[in-house]
């Protein structure tokens, strides 16, 4: 299902067109952009409306409960939380595994420096994105963790990582497609023999 079909929510059927999407997209790169603001940025996409159909979009995306609410991004650099660490795990059975990993799960839930963790399938089980404000700090953290709960753990594995981009956005299949062709045409079409580039 992509974001321009039909959502279902309380048997009502939800629509999210080209200009709601786009208006997310600004939202969701900058929470405190003003309606006069996104006014100016839509019309340099192309798009013209007035702050008070906009107010009315928004109004209604967050009725519709598509907008849950608003965050802010921040410098991780100059707030000394620079370290960020990837961590996977593959779980080993043991009797009480679903009391013990419903612990684990808890503990993540509450802890401030875990801002990412979920449950996977293929090769690992678990997969988390925590936080840190030095390699000091992640070390005693990682033992400490694996004290508590490696009785589930067979295999444990952290990685370091250097953000090069840190976002995202909606997209559906057309703008998908529209990316993934006008790459293959810059870097030639042999890249991407089965996608047919129409010029």
């Amino acid at each position: 299902m992509t974001m321009t079909e039909p959502l279902t929510q309380s048997k009502k059927e939800i629509t999210i067109d080209a200009i709601d999407k786009q208006i997310l997209n600004l939202l969701i790169a900058n929470a405190r952009d003003s309606t006069r603001t996104i006014v100016k940025k839509l019309a340099g996409m192309g798009t013209n409306m007035s702050e008070r159909g906009i107010g009315k979009r928004i109004t209604r995306l967050e009725k519709l409960g598509i907008i849950h609410g608003y965050t802010t991004m921040v410098d991780l650099n100059q707030v000394n939380m620079s370290i960020l660490r990837l961590i996977t795990i593959k779980f080993t059975s043991s009797k009480d595994f679903v009391t013990r990993l419903a612990e684990m799960k808890d503990h993540l839930a509450n802890a401030p420096y875990c801002d990412f963790s979920a449950r996977t399938n293929g090769n690992i089980d678990w997969i988390e994105l925590k936080f840190f404000n030095n390699h000091e700090q992640a070390k005693q953290e990682e033992d400490l963790y694996r004290a508590w709960f490696g009785d589930i753990m067979e295999d444990y594995r952290s990685y370091d990582l250097d953000i090069h981009k840190m976002g995202w956005q909606l997209f559906d299949e057309e703008d998908f497609d529209r990316f993934i062709k006008t790459t293959c045409k810059k870097e030639g079409t042999e890249t991407c023999p089965n996608i047919t580039i129409k010029k």
